[in-house]
C-alpha cells in the first residue's frame, strides 16, 4: 500500500493524511492531486489498482459524475466561442428537440430541468452505450415532470442530452471535443470514450457497501430516482464494484457516456479545472466572465422527488459550495462529485483545483469523507 508521488514543502502535512486515506481502505487504492496558480503542488497516489496491482502514475480510473462537470466546461467553452447562447431554446440547435420542449433553454438543460432524468421504458445496457436508442426513447416518451419547471438530477441521461446537443452545435461527438478542446492542449490523460489500448491502465472498481435499496413502489419519487442511474436493466445498482459487470466493463470505458463514463487520474481532473479559474501550461479554458455565469446559483432546494436536504446549490450543470454540505476550498468552489467518492472542484478565490479519484467505491454518509479531510488541510494552508 506504498505512496508515490510528491507534495510542494508548503503542504507536507497532505502526505500523511492520505496516507491515512489510503490505510483506511480494506483495498483499492485512490489518488490525490492539487493544483495552486496553475501549478501542481500535491500528486500522490497509493493502494492498489487491481488485486496485487500497486497504483501507479500510469494507473487511471471511472471519475462517474465529475464527467459532468467537465462537458458543462465543453458548453461554457461553446458559449464563449459564439456558437451557443445559453438562453436560447435547446430546439433551435436541435429541431428534433421541441416534441419535448420547444421553450427549455441550454441553462435550463444543464440545470437537470428537462423533465428526461430517466426513460419510462426498460433499456439494455448496449442500447444505453448505443446512445441513440436513449435519444429515440428520451424523445418520445412523457416527459417526467414539465420541462423548464423543477429539477432533479439526471444522474445518466444528462450525458446524453447534453452530448446530443454539443454534436448538433459542433459537429463531433462530445468525447471528441473533450479530446480536441481539453485533454490535448493540457496533455492530460483523460478521456469520454476510452481509446482500448488505456485499458490495461484502468482501476477495477470494488465496492466497498451495498448500493442497492430496498424496493419502491412503481412511479414513486425513490423508484424515478434509482431508475435515472439504471435505466431498469442497464445499471443495477447491485453490479457497483463487481468484476467484469457495469462500469467494469471494458465496453462501458469505451462507449461515450458523457454522464458518467469519464476516465482520467486526479491529476488531469485537477489541471483540468485549475485551467478554467487560471492560466495552467499556459492554456486557459474559460474567462472570469464565462465562470461567473456558470457559477451563478440558479437551484436551490428540493428537487420534484422531494429529498431531503440539505441540498446542492447548482450553476450551469456545475455544483456550488453550499451551506451543510462538505465545505470546499471557499465559498466559490464549483465543479462536481461522483459515485464512491470522487471529486473535481476548482476554486476562483484562491485560484486552486483539487482532484481525487478511488476504486474503493463508498455509499451513504462516508461517501465525500476521504477527500473533504484532504480539502480541509488544503484549505487551512491556503488560508494562512
Amino acid at each position: 500500500m506504498a505512496i508515490s508521488g510528491f507534495v510542494d514543502s508548503r503542504f507536507d502535512a497532505i502526505e500523511g493524511l492520505f496516507a491515512g486515506v489510503i490505510e483506511s481502505q480494506a483495498r483499492g487504492g485512490a489518488a490525490f492531486s492539487v493544483f495552486v496558480d496553475g501549478h501542481c503542488v500535491v500528486d500522490l497516489g497509493g493502494g492498489e489498482s487491481r488485486p496485487g496491482v500497486p497504483w501507479t502514475d500510469d494507473t487511471v480510473s471511472v471519475m462517474f459524475s465529475c464527467t459532468k462537470g467537465l462537458v458543462a466546461v465543453l458548453v461554457g467553452h461553446l458559449v464563449e466561442s459564439g456558437l451557443c447562447d445559453p438562453g436560447s431554446p435547446v430546439a433551435l440547435y436541435w429541431p428534433e428537440f421541441s416534441i419535448v420542449s420547444a421553450t427549455l433553454t441550454v441553462r435550463q438543460l444543464l440545470e437537470h430541468r428537462s423533465g428526461l432524468s430517466a426513460t419510462r421504458a426498460d433499456m439494455s445496457l448496449d442500447e444505453v452505450l448505443a446512445g441513440g436508442p436513449v435519444l429515440d426513447a428520451l424523445l418520445s416518451q412523457e416527459p417526467l415532470w414539465e420541462p423548464g419547471t423543477g429539477y432533479a438530477y439526471h444522474a445518466i441521461t444528462f450525458g446524453h442530452l447534453v452530448g446530443e446537443l454539443i454534436r448538433r452545435i459542433t459537429g463531433t461527438t462530445v468525447g471528441a471535443l473533450f479530446r480536441e478542446a481539453v485533454a490535448r492542449p493540457l496533455g492530460v490523460r483523460a478521456w469520454i470514450g476510452l481509446p482500448e489500448s488505456e485499458e490495461p491502465h484502468v482501476a477495477e472498481l470494488f465496492a466497498a457497501s451495498d448500493f442497492t435499496r430496498p424496493l419502491t413502489l412503481d412511479g414513486s419519487p425513490q423508484y424515478w430516482d434509482e431508475r435515472a442511474m439504471t435505466f431498469g436493466n442497464a445499471f443495477p445498482l447491485s453490479d457497483i464494484g463487481k468484476p467484469e459487470r457495469g462500469f467494469n466493463l471494458p465496453k462501458v470505458h469505451q462507449a461515450e457516456l458523457p454522464g458518467a463514463n469519464g476516465i482520467t487520474n486526479a491529476n488531469g481532473l485537477a489541471k483540468i479545472w485549475s485551467s478554467v479559474v487560471t492560466e495552467t501550461d499556459g492554456v486557459r479554458l474559460l474567462t472570469d466572465d464565462t465562470v461567473a455565469m456558470m457559477t451563478e446559483r440558479r437551484v436551490t432546494g428540493p428537487s420534484v422527488w422531494h429529498d431531503p436536504g440539505p441540498w446542492w446549490g447548482r450553476g450551469f450543470g456545475v455544483m456550488l459550495a453550499t451551506p451543510g454540505k462538505p465545505e470546499l476550498l471557499s465559498a466559490t468552489s464549483f465543479g462536481h462529485d461522483g459515485l464512491g467518492g470522487q471529486a473535481g472542484w476548482a476554486d476562483p478565490t484562491h485560484k486552486a483545483s483539487i482532484g481525487f479519484v478511488t476504486n474503493h467505491l463508498v455509499s451513504g454518509t462516508e461517501e465525500h469523507r476521504r477527500w473533504t479531510g484532504l480539502v480541509a488541510e488544503v484549505r487551512r494552508i491556503l488560508e494562512q
